[in-house]
């Protein structure tokens, strides 16, 4: 009798829950071929499904070890090929600013990016206008690749945006949100930005980003409109579809960004990355750290900059200094490396997190990644930064600002600048004590970051996408958002005023001045 009761009330119980909660079907896509752009939402994919969603995942790095009916990816990392054959050391040793790289090198790339999605056998069959698949909201990353968000309008689905390295000016623009080109927080502007800018600074760093606005509406929308239809058919402007977008999950802690107004409908957050439990180690970098008694450094440029671009002279620059310290050094290095330093560990791929949670550890040089921040300040690491490209500039500069590391110019370095650089980030202690202080404010949230991306996803969903957290300035022309028309009216109407006042009185001055001699020339006569 006993266990019929339990069997009873724990089916009761399950009705109850499945009664409270509703299965959702969610669909979503990270078209760029970067395992910095894929990996800051694994665990929301993660918790979607344990909550009982479906989840179709469009990814170019599938997560491992998912076997699950309600958790389908779709594999597209053959689009890697295309973005491995730009090489961004060289690049920034050329002197080419973002927005240029952007328009000259990324935008084909990004075509790639998109139609590799829309033409994935996999997808096809689910979008087919024969098919029958439906979602309740679709989530996909916003970049350079508007046609990929024609399948919300196909799926007819509330749409929420993903960004893993900040918000696009264009995506601020669209939405209504103000576009502040010298602000610290644009970090299209690289290293041109700051409080209390020279006049001519301000207006070169206005002139390029609405330069770069320009393009971006005028070339890579119809470029991508052309793109979404030459699959799905007619539609209606991906301009249009942007705009109403039900929210913005950005990843970025606020702490780590400058303040600024923010919209509405954006939600930050930040270290979902990080492992509880960090990978093992190689046995031989274990053994290379454990032995490291005076701590050692750790150099990695990332997934997208390689180390092994660098110019000859600066590779030889880095070794002068490194054999010269006390410390070992693990130098993430894709090539052989011949004429190496007896103290430093060259790996081809390392396990980064796993490395910077190591005891002995005394500082990350790197390249200013996002993730790569995240993780050196959860595992308060101070770090020296070389920025290579997009965002970087201003995740290293944004570093120095907090205290917690140095920003050095890689095309400019000098060997004595590289080692008194290193040599005080380890051996001042309040960098240390600063990045400790950072992390604690990081870890002061009211609830679990990736938990509270799950619940606005469902929110979105049941209020049907959440039309009213969306800025109505989106769709007001570009010259009444900021009242242009009436500041250029104002504008006129004082210069009429002022010159008509002027002229008027210069008359009355004329006027006078010829009396005035009129009035002597009598009396003289």
């Amino acid at each position: 009798m006993k266990h019929h009761l339990s069997s009873l009330l724990f089916v009761l119980c399950v009705l109850y829950i499945a009664g409270q909660s509703e299965c959702y079907k969610i669909l979503a896509i990270v078209p760029t071929p970067s395992y910095s752009h894929q990996i800051p939402y694994r665990r929301l994919w993660l918790e979607l499904h344990k909550r009982g969603h479906e989840v179709v995942l469009v990814t170019a790095d599938p997560i491992p070890n998912i076997k699950s009916p309600n958790f389908t990816q779709i594999d597209i990392s053959q689009s890697y090929g295309s973005i491995r054959s730009l090489d961004f050391v060289q690049m920034r040793f050329e002197g080419k600013r973002w927005l240029h790289i952007v328009e000259e090198e990324m935008l084909p790339i990004v075509e790639v990016f998109a139609e590799t999605v829309l033409n994935s056998t996999e997808l096809r069959k689910l979008y087919a206008p024969e098919s029958n698949a439906t979602f309740d909201v679709y989530l996909t990353e916003f970049l350079f690749a508007p046609a990929t968000y024609a399948f919300a309008h196909r799926f007819n689905v509330p749409i929420i945006g993903l960004s893993s390295l900040g918000i696009l000016a264009i995506n601020e623009h669209a939405l209504g949100g103000l576009v502040l080109p010298s602000h610290e927080y644009t970090w299209e502007m690289e290293d041109n930005t700051g409080t209390n800018l020279p006049f001519l600074k301000r207006l070169s760093n206005f002139v390029n980003m609405w330069r770069s606005l320009h393009y971006v509406y005028h070339e890579i929308f119809p470029q991508q409109q052309k793109l979404a239809e030459k699959y799905f058919g007619p539609l209606p402007p991906m301009l249009d579809v942007l705009k109403n977008v039900s929210m913005l999950f950005i990843n970025q802690a606020d702490v780590m960004a400058p303040a600024r107004p923010k919209l509405a409908n954006v939600i930050t957050f930040t270290s979902s990355h990080i492992e509880k439990v960090p990978k093992p180690l190689p046995k031989d970098l274990q053994a290379f750290l454990d032995g490291a008694t005076n701590g050692f450094i750790y150099f990695s440029l990332g997934s997208n900059a390689r180390s092994a671009s660098l110019p000859l002279e600066i590779r030889r620059m880095f070794c002068d200094v490194f054999v010269k310290l006390r410390y070992r050094v693990v130098w993430k290095f894709e090539d052989d490396f011949p004429g190496k330093p007896d103290n430093v560990y060259i790996g081809k791929w390392l396990p980064q997190q796993t490395i910077l949670a190591h005891p002995n550890i005394k500082l990350f040089i790197y390249q200013g990644g996002l993730q790569s921040s995240e993780e050196t300040v959860h595992y308060g690491v101070p770090v020296l930064g070389f920025a290579i490209l997009a965002d970087q500039d201003y995740q290293v500069a944004r570093m120095e600002a907090l205290g917690i590391g140095k920003y050095l110019e890689i095309t400019t370095l000098k060997k004595d600048e590289l080692e008194n650089t290193i040599t005080e980030l380890i051996t001042d202690r309040k960098y240390k004590e600063r990045i400790h202080y950072i992390r604690n404010v990081v870890q002061d949230t009211p609830h679990d970051p990736v938990e509270n991306l799950a619940w606005w996803t469902e929110y979105v969903i049941r209020t049907k996408g959440a039309p009213h957290l969306r800025s109505s300035l989106a769709f007001q022309p570009w010259y009444q958002r900021c009242d242009m028309d009436i500041v250029v009216f104002l504008t006129i109407t004082i210069f009429l005023i002022a010159s008509t006042t002027f002229y008027l009185i210069a008359k009355i001055v004329v006027y006078i001045h010829k009396k005035i001699k009129s009035t002597e020339k009598q009396k003289i006569s």
